[in-house]
């Protein structure tokens, strides 16, 4: 048998399918549900590797993404088939993830792990056992409704028209650029909008597609806090989901009770969890 890796800054449909496929029977084999996001439109760098194929004899049997929003740690999601564990296989694939690592100065590897997912928590354990916890996250769903926005409160798709008001909340609330915010314009996974109280831009919100709409980068500027803007954001993007069709999902950390309390309101349950281990990066 021969093993190869390739290493690619994006990934092509074909590839996508390949790598959907592999997801599908390894969330079957081990129960598993935290799906890996296969865009690298968010990537501080977009031009470096974040999509690492380990393919034995030609057939895809290990994956490993890196999600690099910011430059302190690359988030690693990763699997490989039942059938093909034991073999080394992953291992190189992190390998090859630490040298793109170490060239682009990001210190930590910042491991996902949901906790049913026993293989993974052994490797974690084997190859890097001083890793600290991080945080937890929770996935959450409701079956969204419809209902009016707050009065004097609009929400609309985010055009080159207000992009600037897009970008300067997103700015001032991730400390994102312009460049990663334009990516919300040519972007074939997510749709950006922008949430307005009479005119002026108090929230910013975004919706992934797939068999459920995920509401992300939910964002209100600091000086509008505590006025019910959240409310307005989180109502919008029900309305949304709602004129979809399709259910309404979200992460949070549940270390953070103001969030967790404005979606449980709104009727969010949690769903599943990941739990995020950080390390140094190392070749193993």
């Amino acid at each position: 048998m021969t093993f190869a890796v390739e290493a690619h800054p994006a990934l092509t449909p074909a590839q996508c399918a390949e790598v959907e496929a592999l997801q599908r029977a390894v969330f079957e084999a081990d129960g598993l549900h935290n799906a890996v996001w296969l865009s690298n439109e968010i990537n501080f760098d977009r031009s470096a590797p974040c999509f690492f194929l380990g393919r034995a004899d030609g057939a895809l049997v290990s994956f490993l993404s890196l999600f690099l929003p910011e430059r302190q740690a690359g988030e690693v999601t990763g699997f490989t088939a039942p059938q093909s564990r034991g073999r080394g296989h992953f291992t190189a694939l992190l390998n090859e993830a630490a040298a793109v690592l170490g060239g682009l100065g990001v210190p930590d590897f910042l491991f996902a792990l949901e906790p049913q997912g026993a293989p993974a928590a052994a490797g974690l354990r084997a190859h890097f056992p001083a890793a600290a916890h991080s945080h937890t996250e929770w996935r959450m769903r409701r079956t969204p409704d419809f209902a009016p926005l707050p009065e004097g409160c609009t929400a609309v798709p985010v055009t080159r028209e207000t992009l600037a008001d897009f970008a300067a909340v997103s700015a001032e609330v991730y400390g994102e650029d312009r460049r990663t915010a334009e990516a919300a314009l040519t972007s074939a996974l997510r749709r950006a909008y922008l949430v307005r109280a009479d005119g002026a831009p108090a929230g910013i919100f975004s919706l992934a597609a797939g068999e459920a709409l995920t509401l992300c980068g939910v964002a209100v500027p600091e000086k509008l806090r505590g006025r019910g803007y959240g409310n307005a954001v989180v109502r919008a993007a029900l309305n949304l989901a709602f004129e979809a069709g399709k259910a309404l999902e979200l992460d949070v950390d549940s270390a953070n009770p103001p969030a967790l309390g404005l979606y449980r309101k709104f009727g969010f349950t949690p769903v599943f969890e990941v739990q995020y281990w950080r390390h140094p990066v190392k070749r193993i």
